[in-house]
């Protein structure tokens, strides 16, 4: 069977999404069945239908996912919604959209950088420092009740 011409084939729209946090390994068909559902739970089955959600790529903490051309904003709508890809507890957020593949591939060289926590010393006390793209580092403090956010200046920083 021969394929379709290029002006015969139907438009698509490709979304590059961030998983957070970047470190959790998902698998490919896992996060289909996440976003699928998150779609199908908002929209109904015949919207789902029009807007056909597939997940082209994943790995070290975005993915890149395909849907109709004029779906694009309902798909980024229920990535939001995603709030687990089977027992792990993630986050999607939409970084852009484009109408080609390598365009996604081309941004997500910058600020793919999944390292996994890691311990730091910080006065006396021990806690768990998370780096991200483009020099973020989060540092969290586990209490008794909840984790907070520590703030640091930049020589505390460099301490770390």
């Amino acid at each position: 069977m021969r394929p379709r011409p290029k002006a015969l084939r139907q438009k698509r729209r490709y979304l590059l999404v961030r998983v957070l946090p970047p470190w959790q390994e998902i698998e490919q068909k896992a996060l289909y069945l996440a976003v699928s559902g998150a779609v199908t739970s908002l929209f109904g089955d015949a919207h789902a239908a029009e807007i056909q959600p597939a997940v082209v790529f994943s790995d070290r903490g975005c993915a890149i996912l395909r849907c109709r051309r004029g779906g694009e904003g309902d798909l980024s709508v229920s990535c939001a919604t995603v709030t687990a890809v089977g027992d792990l507890r993630v986050a999607l957020r939409t970084v852009a959209v484009s109408g080609t593949i390598a365009a996604l591939k081309g941004r997500m060289d910058g600020w793919i950088h999944a390292l996994p926590p890691e311990e730091a010393l910080y006065g006396e006390k021990e806690l768990r420092s998370f780096r991200y793209g483009r020099h973020k580092v989060d540092v969290l403090q586990e209490g008794i009740k909840k984790q907070s956010i520590v703030f640091l200046t930049d020589c505390e920083r460099e301490e770390i």
